[in-house]
């Protein structure tokens, strides 16, 4: 199923008891729950597991009503990659699995494979969110590749909210310059990294896993994983090496962690913890 598919079925009344979310794109996915929750009526509860026999033997409590006998929504976070389809014959509840990734060895009909935006939808979601802005800026974010990733452009439309002169947003001259943050990591560049970040007090969570995405993208470069930014990912493992880049992927899967169930609405432990690491040797 496609995110086109699974759009049209939400719009039909017609819902699925499981749906398993294969994409790294946080906002995209968080989009479709809201729907779902908007349109169901249904209140999201939020779980997540490290490992396939810690979900496995929860997955009874999962389908089964809460103590009020209320059918919710369960966004099921899976901190690995999903290699077998769990064979869920009843739940009272909507499932919907949310790994790091889907192995290309399981086929379903539940699994959704969230695309890039298009062009078009791009556009509407920028003339959506920023009344003001002109034509030209509006060709120029929506032609670029990496802007059809709605964690990117979600993240990009809270920079261009905060600023009065679209201008002077720099970093649409060149794609590269976009990644003022993953710069300032790779560099070790404390300073810079804080500045960058303190612009987006509001916006945390979005910002890690837009963090999260891109190295977690320089990772898979090493398996020669197809990405149009592969010269670029390849080029953060040169700079850092396997095990820091791992060790940093593992530091900001924790931070989404803590952030989700915490709600924190601070910058303080990403910044705590991206210190930490670039402290260590």
């Amino acid at each position: 199923m496609n995110q086109d598919e699974l759009k049209k079925e939400i719009s039909e009344n017609k819902f699925r008891n499981l749906y398993i979310f294969n994409s790294d794109d946080y906002f995209l996915k968080q989009t479709y729950i809201e729907r779902l929750s908007k349109i169901t009526g249904l209140s999201v509860q939020k779980h997540t597991y490290e490992t396939f026999k810690e979900f496995l033997e929860d997955i009874p409590r999962l389908c089964y009503y809460d103590l009020f006998y209320n059918k919710v929504i369960k966004h099921i976070r899976l901190n690995f990659e999903l290699e077998q389809i769990i064979d869920i014959k009843h739940t009272e509840n909507i499932l919907i699995l949310d790994p790091i990734k889907c192995s290309s060895k399981i086929k379903s009909d539940s699994i959704v494979n969230f695309r890039p935006l298009s062009e078009k939808e791009i556009k509407a979601y920028l003339k959506n969110k920023l009344k003001y802005i002109d034509t030209h800026l509006l060709e120029k974010i929506s032609s670029s590749p990496f802007y059809s990733n709605a964690t990117a452009l979600n993240l990009l439309v809270g920079k261009l909210s905060l600023s009065k002169n679209y201008d002077e947003i720099d970093f649409l001259e060149k794609e590269s310059s976009s990644f003022e943050a993953i710069d300032a990591i790779v560099n070790n560049d404390f300073d810079t990294f804080c500045s960058f970040i303190d612009r987006y007090d509001d916006y945390p969570l979005v910002l890690i896993s837009m963090l999260s995405t891109i190295f977690f993208n320089a990772f898979l470069a090493l398996h020669d994983v197809e990405e149009s930014k592969k010269n670029y990912y390849k080029n953060i493992v040169q700079r850092l090496g396997i095990e820091k880049l791992e060790s940093l992927i593992t530091i900001l899967y924790d931070l989404d962690k803590l952030y989700k169930s915490a709600n924190i609405r601070n910058l303080l432990p990403l910044k705590l913890k991206i210190f930490n690491w670039m402290v260590q040797k």
